[in-house]
């Protein structure tokens, strides 16, 4: 609780202003004000006090993500169940980027309605990807006369993901497959197969003779084909540097290669070098969502300053035997064994 003296002064400047029209000009009539105006901080004080602290308030947001530009409504939800009114509210909050350090402190000023479950809103616009942070701070609630004000910690946090918008095309370079494709027949997405089997179905026009069950199609009287598993291993990592000062074009980069090589059917995967733990998280894209998904992981890692940093820790630690397409800023390149491979 936190006492502020001035508005004791103020308050007994007019008691004795009071007084002073009493005594002097003989307005004998202010007498009755004084009862009251002596009684009311008695009374007022215990009860704010007292309910001040059944108030809550929680953060949220008007959308799950947003795309680069778009604008994020937060909302402040406070809970008052109390008879009384809060008029005078300060909450201290912050908004920022994960990738780009901001300490400001920033202040939101409402007032409470008694009985009410209500929201300030508080409108964002985005300018730069990543993760934005509303973060709640400390609330601030003062008395009804002004005399004392009560601060009270405020802990939540809303997180919301700014995504790249309007990804331009690139072209994705060509690459090469370890079991190579037919006349008859081309999965719907490229890379590796293993020799377990996934399912037994139907034969279908264009199947590979080499799949065909010959056991079972005797047994069934009718064409059973083998429909193999994909290894683990891709025939495409992609590896983003998350370098400091290029990570707004690197992300853009990343987002529109990765869109150009799901049109094409190549399945790949999206590595992910966290430089403070020196280890790597792995994203098979199959669809936007799993592409998002992979970019709110992005969002919370560290940068760092070195562009080929990323490329050459996959390589010392001995990561997934595969191509590499590396992604720096507008820059893509194609490696093998840590050899670049000149594309055309």
């Amino acid at each position: 609780m936190k006492i502020h003296i001035w508005s004791i002064i103020r308050y007994l400047f007019v008691f004795i202003l009071i007084i002073f029209f009493v005594l002097v000009f003989k307005q004998n009539y202010l007498v009755f004000l004084l009862f009251p105006y002596v009684l009311l901080p008695a009374g007022l004080i215990p009860a704010f006090l007292i309910n001040v602290k059944n108030i809550k308030v929680s953060g949220g947001a008007n959308v799950g993500s947003v795309d680069s530009g778009g604008n994020i409504v937060f909302y402040l939800e406070y809970d008052n169940p109390t008879y009384l009114p809060f008029l005078k509210c300060k909450l201290t909050f912050g908004v920022s980027n994960r990738f780009f350090e901001n300490n400001n402190k920033n202040y939101l000023h409402f007032n409470m309605f008694p009985k009410r479950k209500d929201r300030v809103f508080l409108n964002i616009a985005t300018s730069k990807l990543g993760m934005v942070v509303f973060e709640g701070q400390e609330l601030e609630v003062t008395g009804y006369l002004g005399i004392v004000s009560v601060k009270q910690p405020v802990t939540f946090e809303v997180q919301v993901p700014v995504f790249p918008s309007d990804a331009g095309k690139l072209d994705a370079p060509e690459l090469p497959y370890s079991e190579g494709y037919d006349e008859y027949s081309e999965p719907d997405l490229k890379g590796n197969l293993s020799s377990d089997i996934k399912e037994i179905r139907e034969y279908r026009p264009g199947d590979r003779l080499a799949r065909i069950h010959w056991k079972l199609s005797a047994k069934t009287d009718s064409l059973e084909v083998k429909e193999m598993e994909r290894t683990s291993v891709m025939s495409l990592i992609v590896v983003p540097e998350l370098e400091r000062s290029a990570i707004e074009h690197t992300i853009k980069t990343l987002d529109a290669i990765s869109r150009e090589l799901a049109a094409k059917g190549e399945r790949f995967e999206i590595c992910l070098f966290n430089a403070k733990a020196c280890d790597f998280g792995y994203y098979t894209i199959d669809n936007e969502e799993m592409l998002y998904d992979c970019y709110r992981n992005l969002f919370f890692l560290p940068l760092y300053d070195g562009a080929d940093s990323a490329r050459e820790a996959y390589y010392a630690s001995k990561q997934k035997s595969s191509l590499v397409l590396s992604v720096y800023g507008d820059e893509i390149r194609l490696y093998e064994d840590n050899l670049e491979i000149q594309q055309g």
